[in-house]
């Protein structure tokens, strides 16, 4: 007898082509791709917005992995499992998007009940990053560890608590040692949170803020402070720990043979090529991250 099953799926994307993940009226999404993708394969009706996203990403911010769920018949599942709707979902989604696992979870799913949420924000990629030691760096992360209120490290929704618990925020290095950017988990994060603290760190390293400002602004969110907010292309949604998706969980700890090379940031009319080339290496990191997994399907 025929029954219904939850799937959950692991997705990865680029965000220069998409106004967010969450779906939106009359603009390309994440979400609405994957969906006309399903409403095209006929595994759901029209107009029924059948897949929910673990995380919102703002336009322009990549996904290394993200998760979305969706119902999907039980009996197509036995047939297809992973394989098969992975395939499925990439034959009809932009390249710029990539299913690379699924697995079958309970039927009362929360996607967005995760443990973690992992982002990574390439601070180097930035105009005017100067050579900064790895410790500085460490010692800027680590005041935004713990329980706080990002107040004035977000942009406020009405009726939304802004205070977080970051698990841990630390520097992001290649191979050699440099800096590259920095890495930062939680379990949740309030709107443009990352964004707005690595601009925070940007002006420190610059001389435009103090490590003493920035504390103070964290510490007293009620005395309204903006460090500002820095570009969304140098920010990806690098993982989502789920205890309910074990198989999406193991795969995310794969990392690609690809690393990125931290370089010194050059000044003037040459940023302009050189944040391109930067960019197009990034974008290379995530496909090859895919590539890794869908070869093992």
């Amino acid at each position: 007898m025929g029954g219904s099953v939850r799937i959950a799926v692991a997705i990865g994307y680029l965000g220069a082509s998409y106004s967010g993940s969450q779906v939106q009226p009359n603009v390309p999404t994440v979400q609405g791709e994957i969906e006309a993708a399903l409403i095209d394969l006929k595994w759901a009706k029209p107009h029924s917005h059948p897949v929910t996203m673990s995380s919102r990403t703002d336009a322009g911010v990549d996904a290394r992995m993200n998760i979305a769920t969706f119902i999907l018949d039980s009996q197509l599942w036995s047939k297809a499992q992973s394989k098969g709707v992975v395939t499925a979902l990439n034959d009809r989604t932009p390249v710029t998007i990539r299913a690379w696992a699924a697995e079958e979870v309970g039927l009362d799913f929360r996607v967005r009940d995760v443990e973690s949420r992992t982002y990574r924000y390439r601070l180097q990629a930035m105009k005017s990053w100067p050579d900064v030691e790895c410790e500085q760096l460490a010692s800027w992360c680590s005041i935004f560890v713990g329980k706080h209120d990002f107040k004035n490290f977000c942009r406020p929704e009405e009726g939304r608590n802004t205070v977080r618990e970051v698990l841990a925020c630390e520097s992001w290095l290649d191979a050699d040692g440099r800096i590259l950017g920095f890495t930062i988990q939680a379990r949740g994060f309030v709107w443009n949170q990352v964004r707005r603290i690595a601009s925070a760190i940007h002006r420190i390293s610059t001389g435009k803020t103090t490590l003493d400002e920035v504390q103070d602004a964290l510490n007293n969110p009620e005395s309204p402070v903006n460090f500002g907010l820095a570009k969304s292309k140098w920010l990806s949604l690098w993982s989502i720990h789920h205890p309910d998706t074990p198989i999406l969980t193991e795969s995310s700890s794969r990392e690609s043979m690809l690393e990125l090379a931290a370089e010194s940031t050059p000044k003037g009319r040459l940023y302009q090529v050189w944040s391109l080339k930067t960019r197009l290496e990034q974008d290379r990191l995530h496909l090859d991250t895919w590539l890794v997994h869908l070869n093992e399907i």
